[in-house]
């Protein structure tokens, strides 16, 4: 009995052994491996149509056209790139992740061999030895536990991400004079606003038929404008991929099937255009439900006509294929604009 006791020990404690070693690199490298997430491809992309794609002719950055569906889709000959929003795990991820779930069969095998010799030991099992491994074990339970949450939180359709919304402005336009109320109702916090935003009323201003806002100090306003970190899961499952050369005539034609004037259009070009240009492509997409979930507007009378314009993108060394948006269906065109009329354009950059 005595040799069956000490071989389960020197079993039990080789075990524990090797667990802390990995509970130390799988812990402490959780956190690590997510911060890295972006720069060694955790993560690849996943285009759920690989048939077809849009085009984007390089004389013609407006002219956005769907591939025919007899055309055959040959798979560029590289490493995919980064895509955020529909994504299928690296070999590192998951090389992790099974890593992190024979560490935990391995604690589970320490338990099972710390019973066998309490149980050879007439069932002595609360001693301070005891305890001291139920601890342990505890620690280290916590520390799988933390990594496999962080592990999920970097997957798509995980907990989500902090985006960052830059310059999101709201214009309204009426037909006639009066009173009319903005609140946000937002998954985050906000960072800027002006005219400063009430986080208690909100925003209330006098419209008027050319745009202008008066506050009631009598200060007037060409917008209201604000920016915030909100979470967010980012949907680029469809979008557009366009060289940073061509981002100013990509986003005239963009701009515009979306609902915005060309003043609005113009504003927004200005606005994100360095940004576009000093990437050699840029993946975007415009964001509906996914933004309309985090960032609600509350308005008070309701306008009866509602732009808004959300673009999130991030820099790609490469060209990147997606199936196209359909722009034209997401807003209401310009002829359909009447009476009280709320637009909203803004953006966030990824990564």
């Amino acid at each position: 009995m005595s040799e069956e006791r000490t071989y389960v020990k020197i079993w039990l404690w080789a075990i524990l052994i090797v667990d802390f070693v990995a509970f130390c690199v799988l812990g402490l490298g959780a956190d690590y491996i997510i911060k890295c997430n972006r720069t060694y491809n955790l993560v690849y992309p996943c285009n759920t149509n690989p048939v077809v794609y849009s085009v984007i002719p390089d004389g013609d950055p407006g002219n956005i056209v769907p591939i025919s569906d007899d055309y055959e889709y040959e798979p560029p000959n590289h490493e995919p790139s980064l895509v955020p929003g529909k994504k299928t795990k690296s070999d590192l991820l998951i090389i992790f992740e099974i890593l992190v779930y024979i560490d935990l069969a391995m604690a589970g095998m320490a338990c099972i061999l710390y019973f066998i010799v309490a149980t050879l030991e007439n069932r002595q099992m609360w001693r301070s030895s005891g305890l001291t491994f139920v601890l342990i074990v505890f620690m280290f339970g916590s520390g799988y536990g933390w990594s496999l949450i962080n592990i999920h939180i970097s997957e798509p359709g995980g907990l989500g991400e902090e985006i960052h919304f830059n310059a999101p402005i709201i214009y309204l336009y009426d037909e006639q004079e009066r009173e009319a109320n903005v609140k946000l109702d937002l998954n985050g916090e906000l960072t800027c606003t002006y005219p400063k935003y009430d986080e208690s009323n909100g925003w209330t201003v006098k419209t008027s038929a050319d745009g202008v806002l008066t506050d009631k100090a009598g200060r007037q306003y060409e917008y209201l404008y604000w920016e915030a970190d909100v979470d967010m899961d980012p949907d680029f499952s469809k979008g557009f991929c366009v060289k940073g050369e061509d981002s100013a005539a990509f986003l005239e034609k963009a701009l515009s099937d979306l609902g915005l004037s060309d003043t609005e259009a113009n504003a927004f070009i200005m606005y994100w255009l360095p940004d576009l240009e000093e990437n050699p492509y840029n993946v975007i997409a415009f964001q509906t439900d996914t933004y309309e979930e985090v960032a609600k507007l509350n308005v008070d009378p309701l306008p009866d006509t509602v732009v808004r314009v959300n673009m999130l993108f991030y820099g790609s060394d490469e060209y990147v294929e997606m199936e196209a948006q359909e722009l034209s269906a997401m807003n209401p065109s310009l002829e359909e604009r009447e009476g009280f009329v709320l637009v909203e354009w803004g953006g966030g950059k990824l990564g």
